[in-house]
């Protein structure tokens, strides 16, 4: 069982929220069915992602889709967030969780977006990961702990 525990100051006016390194990718299957016909795919980068119980699934920035090279899926979906509709595109796509021992999600549906601040994260987790996890904010102690 894999336990990872994060540093989150609900006490500072600036912080974003609860944020975890990720790893966003194009699933294993589409990277061997790409590179089977000579396509190219881009290094993983590690980027910083917020987990957003309010969220129902995992958001990418679409400028790091774009830059991830995401193969899309759809690109009609919509989402609601914070009282508008936003237009997405639909991925199918990898999650990992480096540094820790949690389970990587290959493959997942991932929406991107546009967002409209990109300074702290990249990624919103949604309930589609989260709902897989036990955890626990406390904010007294200003920790998130996550058991997988």
């Amino acid at each position: 069982m894999a336990h990872v525990d994060l540093e989150w100051d609900p006490f500072r006016s600036g912080d974003p929220g609860p944020l975890i390194d990720v790893v966003v990718m194009n699933s294993q299957g589409v990277i061997e069915a790409g590179r089977a016909v000579g396509l190219e795919y881009p290094a993983p980068l590690k980027m910083k992602a917020l987990l957003d119980s309010g969220a129902s699934v995992t958001v990418i920035s679409k400028r790091f889709a774009e830059y991830c090279r995401l193969f899309q899926t759809n690109e009609g979906s919509e989402i609601s967030a914070i009282g508008a509709i936003h237009h997405c595109g639909e991925h199918a796509g990898s999650v990992s969780f480096p540094g820790t021992n949690l389970r990587s999600f290959d493959p997942i549906r991932i929406v991107s977006a546009v967002f409209a601040k990109e300074r702290h994260y990249a990624i919103l987790i949604g309930r589609d990961i989260l709902r897989n996890w036990k955890i626990t904010f406390d904010g007294r102690d200003r920790r998130i702990m996550i058991d997988d």
